[in-house]
């Protein structure tokens, strides 16, 4: 079994596998806290490629992937992380059963018997083997640590298991990299691409321009656009009013906050706390035992000491209490809880055994003593990574490793033999370096954090329940102005966890998708503080309407048309003075815009402006060109070249670019050939 606490000790980089070969990123809430389901469509927790996921569906694979989650971290106590990790995990395993693997087939993707095998120990390794089965102290990949762990598969059910969930997010990486290698081979740019941007990038244009702003034509000036102009433009620009599901509210927070007579209590038991500590025989025992926070079990020699812990560790305070000292809602006191001399590294060998290896830990010790050669004995005995390397595990600093394996190393003389226990099992070890001891310190400290009581609790409450109370009987915003609460607004989509400063607002996020327009909710407790909600506004996947959009629209038919009057006012003008002093604005210079810039100096950064600069002809005063901040007027008087890019370099750049969006862009791609309707959310 050390294999698999070895595995177990890089859940972390799991679940940056598991991540990375999702092709579709979702962030969902606590599936299990919803309440009963009614009813077929309300039993519905979404469509992928047109089936639709019943919650029965979801459930099952979201305890198969807790299972194998349970197995890698020795542990089914998930935190809030590892559950949004297994969320995403099992939707994104019925995305690729029900929408990309049944499309990868019909391409001719597959995986064979052969490929599965050459990942696993053929020439092209998946870099989820690699990742899994790497040596812990190297971080290269094992072929020893893997067939350490393949030991195992048959006789151990969990092992199994685990082993079958890589093999199969194996295959899955190998197949989205086959398609994607696949895609990639089109994504080159042509000559005529490379042609055009060599000539962009080494050609200027200088001369002069005139800017007239949109704000500096009055709405007077023009023809107010009409309805029908208004619909016309949607129907042909339809694309740019696509939407995504989401959802607007607006909430008031009603902050729970400790009140005078919460510090006050809580100053008399921090009083109380730190007589005991004071007296306490094992500081760090005492600490561990009472700190709102962490203890920090690590040595410090005087350098690298807190600055506020050096007098009580090595000057004048030796032996005294630090603090308490309260800093924002948080008291803090320390002592010294052991100084010895130690070293900043050591070095050492070791042997790791099971627990349940107790006689063979002591004929290894003994064979050891007696003059055994270790290299030998670790490759044929240990279960930990280090064994391929003849159990060496270099240089490092003691507080890297568990303390019971350090703490014996150190006492240790160079070269002396020890065992010892750890959570890993048992050590055989050897010290074979030791730097120049200095002096170090170890400090227990106890934080202590002021909360508020249940009276503010309770008065917090009684605030919200009163706002709700007149958020119902009149509105919200009235509700709002008479109680002196600021009123927030945020836009909510299905898959957000936090919300506008909250880090998890799972419950404001079900109930906006659980309600109607107008609704005002009850009061959610959401990081400690009570917030109420009203919904504004519901928007669906699909387009925007045509009445929501009008306000867009109508700006760009503006627009169009003051295009259209600044036409009408340098109609017939001959040079650039001429057209500023018809439009009332000042001549500009343009030196060297070259055809692939994002900026015009003088004018802004204006794409439009640097097109129409690179296709205009030399020496002719251009017609009006409408670009996003005003309407320009200009004259090329001369193109300047500079060898800035070449045919080979352009090409090799474009390519580049090509690719560096091609995930991106198959993420998208089949995302949305997939169809996928998520409604999750609905179940947090």
């Amino acid at each position: 079994m050390a294999t698999l606490n070895d595995l177990r000790t890089k859940g972390g980089l799991l679940v940056t596998i598991v991540i990375a070969l999702g092709l579709v990123a979702f962030l969902l809430g606590d599936l299990f806290s919803s309440g009963s389901i009614f009813g077929s469509r309300a039993n519905r927790v979404g469509k992928i490629n047109g089936k639709n996921i019943e919650y029965q569906e979801y459930l099952v694979q979201t305890e198969y992937v807790k299972n194998i989650y349970s197995s890698l971290y020795g542990s089914s106590a998930f935190d809030a992380a590892q559950y949004d990790a297994i969320y995403n995990e099992a939707w994104n395993d019925l995305v690729m059963a029900n929408a990309f693997t049944p499309s990868f087939q019909k391409l001719g993707l597959t995986i064979s018997d052969a490929e599965i095998v050459d990942m696993i120990q053929g020439g092209f390794l998946s870099p989820v083997i690699t990742g899994f089965f790497s040596d812990p102290n190297t971080g290269v990949y094992s072929a020893d640590v893997l067939r350490n762990f393949l030991a195992q598969v048959e006789s151990n059910p969990m092992a199994y298991d685990l082993w079958n969930y890589i093999k199969k997010k194996a295959a899955e990486q190998r197949l989205i990299s086959n398609f994607t290698t696949l895609v990639g081979a089109g994504f080159v740019a042509n000559n005529v691409d490379v042609e055009n941007s060599v000539a962009a990038a080494n050609k200027a244009s200088n001369g002069k321009i005139v800017v007239k702003p949109y704000y500096t034509i009055a709405d007077s000036l023009i023809v107010s656009p009409t309805d029908a102009e208004v619909k016309k433009y949607y129907n042909a620009h339809k694309e740019l009013f696509r939407q995504s599901t989401s959802r607007s509210v607006e909430y008031v927070v009603f902050n729970v906050e400790p009140s005078e007579a919460d510090f006050a209590e809580a100053k008399e038991a921090v009083e109380t706390l730190a007589e005991e500590f004071k007296a306490a025989d094992n500081a760090l025992q005492f600490a561990a035992t009472t700190t709102h926070s962490s203890v920090d079990n690590r040595y410090y020699a005087e350098d690298k000491i807190a600055e506020e812990y050096k007098a009580y560790a090595f000057g004048r305070k030796k032996g005294e209490l630090y603090g308490p000292v309260l800093k924002g809602n948080t008291y803090t006191m320390a002592r010294i809880s052991d100084i010895r001399n130690m070293p900043d590294e050591i070095g050492a060998r070791h042997i790791l055994l099971s627990f349940d290896q107790q006689e063979l830990a002591d004929s290894i010790y003994n064979a050891l003593r007696k003059g055994a050669k270790f290299a030998e004995l670790a490759e044929k005995y240990s279960l930990d990574g280090s064994a391929q390397n003849g159990g060496d595990l270099g240089r490092f600093a003691p507080e890297v490793m568990v303390p019971e394996f350090s703490n014996a190393l150190i006492d240790a003389k160079l070269n002396e033999i020890v065992k010892v226990e750890s959570q890993f099992g048992i050590h055989v070890a050897q010290l074979t370096f030791r730097s120049r001891p200095v002096r170090k310190a170890q400090v227990a400290t106890i934080t202590y954090d002021v909360v508020a009581g249940d009276a503010t609790i309770q008065e917090a409450a009684n605030e919200a329940a009163k706002f709700i109370a007149a958020a119902n009987e009149s509105d919200f915003a009235t509700a709002a102005a008479e109680q002196g609460v600021a009123k927030r607004s945020a836009r909510i989509r299905n898959t957000d966890r936090g919300v506008s400063g909250f880090d998890d607002a799972r419950e404001l996020v079900r109930w906006a998708y659980n309600n109607k327009v107008g609704k005002v909710s009850g009061a959610m407790e959401i990081d400690g503080d009570y917030v109420v909600a009203t919904l504004t506004d519901i928007r669906e996947e699909g387009y925007l309407p045509v009445a929501e959009a009008k306000s867009r629209i109508l700006n760009q038919l503006r627009n169009e048309a003051k295009q259209a009057w600044v036409a009408e006012q340098v109609a017939g003008v001959a040079t650039i003075e001429e057209a500023a002093e018809k439009l009332g604005v000042e001549v500009v210079d343009l030196e060297a815009v070259y055809g692939n810039a994002n900026n015009v100096v003088g004018v802004g950064p204006d794409m439009k402006l640097v097109g129409a600069l690179a296709a205009a002809e030399e020496g002719v005063l251009s017609a009006p060109v409408a670009g996003n901040y005003g309407v320009y007027v200009f004259s090329v008087t001369e193109r300047t070249t500079a060898e800035n890019a070449t045919v080979e370099a352009e090409k090799v750049r474009l390519d580049s670019y090509q690719l560096y969006y091609l995930n991106e862009r198959i993420d998208q791609a089949l995302s949305e050939g997939a169809e996928i309707e998520d409604n999750r959310v609905k179940f947090f």
